[in-house]
């Protein structure tokens, strides 16, 4: 994601809540989504300004994005050395 996409997109958040977030806020969001692909981005952003009533947080946004970017373990063909396996199950 470039910073001019990003841009975009946070300028919806901050007409459909009225709220102008500060820079350093800013450059918390642009962190946290900046792997993420704009177009997952994008649609995650109209979900969310639908959906929620109330100025979102990243988790918010996080939560509707299609393509769970932590999940790049899944596929791994040593997922079965991972140590959490006594904690969980992989799932394919």
């Amino acid at each position: 994601m470039i910073r001019e996409d990003f841009e975009k997109q946070m300028i919806k958040i901050q007409i459909a809540y009225n709220k102008k977030f500060p820079s350093d806020e800013l450059k918390l969001w642009f962190k946290e989504f900046i792997t993420t692909d704009i177009k997952e981005f994008e649609k995650a952003i109209d979900k969310t300004i639908r959906e929620v009533r109330f100025i979102p947080k990243i988790a918010d946004v996080r939560s509707r994005i299609a393509v769970n970017p932590n999940d790049y373990y899944i596929d791994d063909p040593y997922a079965y050395l991972y140590k959490n396996l006594e904690w969980c199950k992989i799932v394919k």
